[in-house]
């Protein structure tokens, strides 16, 4: 409601404004002019209801603020959607049903798993971006839409250091390189020996980008050439194996140790000493020659940018209790894995250092985008 004072007559008086010199002019509906003293009255109604305004307004936001601390206090109140980039049965899958298991003991909610596989995990993380931050759609990643995929892909449409959430570490193994039962390939160093002797003679399966860069590193720290045979999946990696088709696998624990305890592969080293490796005396890559390499294929967990810190805390605070609890070392090792501890700090710095790793190597290798 428009309200104007207009000045009739100007006095001036020692202790204030006399009002009786003043006309209210109000909105013609109203009556249009209010003179002398009710002047002051309506003044003095408005400038309380601009103080009852302003006081509902802080309340308002009062009430609010009071809210959002309430819901993170409480969270969660419903079931959370832990999305997996890959298909059942494979070993981010695993560690996901192991994982949601305990957090939804922990949390009191049921941590439900949906797989969305598809382009290496990419699928399902621009899935969580377009999601709701709000703790209850959260994502198992890997290395590959996080460092993989950002060193071998020209453009991608998410930068895995600014649009995703760390809550932490969760889970990983090493990649196990083997030969076929008939090889006459006996260790590590002895391939890296026939690499050197025959250039470009053995054939290596590349199954994925990790594949073909980690080949790319160990042929320039070793300095060798080899031939690197491209294939869709691990099947027929184990079948070219063991005919002899190709000479070398770097293949995920859950697929190499049946073939090692069937007699149908033998390990000569893994990407990185494990309590898992060492249980079987599979000896690194980095105690058989080349002590620069070592990595792993890990887990973590991610929530969309934007997620309330306190969700995140809490949501990590959890992790790293059930990381404690020796039934969740158990299952995951039933699956060939192993704990990875670490919190958002130790996460995002893994992303960043294995990301600029891989970028390096591929560029050093010559290696066209994708």
């Amino acid at each position: 409601m428009a309200v104007s004072v207009r000045l009739l007559t100007k006095q001036h008086h020692p202790f204030g404004t006399n009002y009786s010199d003043y006309q209210l002019i109000t909105p013609p509906g109203l009556g249009g002019f209010i003179k002398g003293d009710s002047v002051m009255k309506v003044l003095f109604i408005f400038s309380k209801l601009k103080v009852f305004c302003a006081s509902a307004i802080m309340l308002v936001s009062m009430l609010v603020v009071s809210s959002s601390a309430f819901a993170d206090a409480n969270f969660p109140t419903r079931p959370i959607t832990m999305t997996v980039g890959f298909s059942a049965g494979g070993p981010t899958d695993n560690a996901a049903r192991v994982v949601a298991e305990e957090l939804s003991k922990e949390l009191g909610q049921p941590v439900v798993v949906s797989n969305k596989p598809g382009a290496g995990g990419v699928i399902a993380a621009r899935d969580l971006l377009n999601s709701s931050p709000d703790g209850y759609t959260i994502m198992l990643v890997s290395n590959g839409p996080m460092t993989v995929v950002p060193a071998r892909y020209a453009s991608l449409d998410f930068d895995p250091l600014t649009d995703f959430v760390p809550i932490g570490m969760v889970a990983g193994y090493p990649h196990i390189l083997v030969v076929g039962p008939e090889s006459d390939i006996s260790s590590f160093q002895d391939f890296i020996e026939k690499a050197k002797a025959s250039p470009g003679t053995l054939n290596v399966a590349q199954v994925g980008s990790v594949n073909e860069l980690a080949t790319e590193w160990i042929k320039a720290l070793a300095d060798i050439e080899v031939t690197q045979v491209p294939y869709k999946g691990a099947a027929a990696v184990v079948s070219d194996l063991s005919t002899g088709r190709i000479d070398l696998a770097m293949i995920a624990p859950n697929v190499a140790y049946p073939l090692i305890e069937g007699n149908k592969a033998r390990a000569i080293a893994a990407t990185s000493s494990t309590e898992i490796t060492k249980a079987r005396n599979i000896p690194s890559i980095a105690q058989s020659g080349i002590p620069d390499i070592d990595f792993y294929i890990w887990n973590g967990l991610v929530a969309p940018k934007g997620t309330d810190p306190a969700v995140v805390k809490k949501m990590s605070d959890a992790l790293a209790k059930v990381q404690q609890n020796p039934a969740l070392k158990e299952k995951l090792a039933v699956t060939y894995l192993d704990i990875v501890p670490g919190g958002p700090d130790r996460m995002m710095e893994t992303v960043k250092k294995e990301g600029e790793n891989w970028k390096r190597i591929a560029t050093d290798a010559n290696l066209p985008p994708l």
